[in-house]
């Protein structure tokens, strides 16, 4: 019998880089037995989130390094060599099968380490435009996995497969009547998901309450999720419209997914890949200060394959936004096919192959079988 499949997974910092490892542990251990280690630092999300799932998580202090001149950057040499000399000792101790980048800067040393030792490195990238830490990696990687033809451009010598982003979707997708019913809403009635991540997006708020109070009359749902900082605001203004649900945060996306008409939302990779698999078209406003601005290319590769709209986020964003409102509430055959276009794009199946083909490259290089 052969022994546990011994996974590390390094990535996180934001649940775009963390949740990407969680799905493809998940089947992992639905094909194998096995036992992973999580590498995080203190102040990402994995450092709540990790233990809670019941996984060790070895804490790194390496920050970021910033674009401009700060104090913080003075400490970053050591930061790193230590980051470097503690990964290197958990490796050696946990001895992993294979170590998997899932982006963010935990995975630099993590990665430079496992390289030391001689272990099997994948990576898996969320972005078109890849982030810092696998452009410098991805090269010495036995393999990387992009979610968008376009990072392959940014990764020279790597090898490379493009797969879409491993989400974990249900196996039976929801009616939408019954979906919307579950919200308290009209079943058949035109409805908007409107969304910024579990924080929210101030601008999104301020743009889509500026269009509600315009367009008291319209005949249309909104399913809102406020974030947990600016729901008391918008409860007090909107929580008892008819056909408004205000919330600040959707426990269940996949049901609200299966509400929506379309959605108004950031265009974080993995909410991308959700929307895709969905088949809900979006408007997106990409968040401008992300890394290496990454959000406005996974947009524009989304609206390139007509399966989106773009929105700047800036002054303009609240009469943008109220236009292309109408627009698509307006024309039934435009949204037909940006939803026809977004299901296109959608591979709920990625994960799956993701891990189906770790697992053969473990057998061919005689790792683990």
């Amino acid at each position: 019998m052969a022994e546990k499949l011994r996974l590390a997974f390094a990535g996180g910092g934001t649940a775009g880089h963390l949740y990407p490892a969680r799905n493809l542990l998940k089947l992992f251990e639905n094909s194998v037995s096995c036992e992973a280690l999580f590498f995080g630092t203190e102040k990402g999300i994995e450092a709540r989130r990790v233990p809670s799932w019941g996984y060790p998580l070895q804490l790194l202090p390496v920050r970021g390094f910033q674009r401009r001149l700060t104090a913080a950057n003075l400490s970053f040499p050591y930061r790193l060599w230590q980051s470097l000399r503690i990964s290197r000792a958990a490796l050696r101790d946990f001895r992993p099968h294979v170590v998997i980048g899932t982006g963010g800067y935990v995975m630099g040393p993590v990665l430079k380490a496992a390289l030391k030792e001689g272990a099997l490195i994948l990576i898996q990238e969320q972005n078109s435009y890849p982030g810092v830490t696998t452009r410098l990696l991805a090269a010495r990687a036995h393999k990387v996995y992009c979610a968008y033809k376009e990072a392959e451009a940014f990764l020279t010598g790597a090898r490379c497969r493009v797969v879409a982003n491993p989400v974990l979707a249900p196996e039976r997708r929801e009616e939408t009547g019954p979906a919307r019913e579950a919200f308290e809403l009209h079943p058949e009635r035109k409805t908007i998901l409107v969304f910024g991540g579990s924080l929210g997006a101030g601008s999104i708020n301020k743009a889509l309450a500026a269009w509600l109070e315009e367009e008291s009359e319209k005949d249309v749902q909104v399913i809102w999720q406020t974030g947990e900082r600016q729901y008391d605001i918008y409860a007090q203004k909107f929580g008892k419209r008819a056909g408004v649900r205000v919330m600040p945060f959707i426990e269940n996306m996949w049901r609200a997914y299966a509400a929506a008409d379309f959605a108004v939302c950031r265009a974080g990779a993995m909410s991308l890949a959700e929307l895709a698999v969905a088949g809900v078209p979006a408007l997106l406003v990409p968040l401008a200060s992300a890394a290496g601005d990454h959000q406005t290319q996974n947009a524009r590769a989304l609206e390139a394959r007509g399966a989106a709209r773009v929105l700047r986020d800036d002054a303009t964003l609240p009469g943008k936004l109220s236009a292309e409102l109408e627009l698509w509430l307006d024309d039934e055959g435009r949204v037909r096919g940006f939803k026809k276009n977004m299901a296109a794009l959608g591979n709920p199946r990625a994960a799956q192959e993701i891990v189906d083909d770790i697992l053969n490259l473990l057998k061919e290089k005689k790792i683990w079988y």
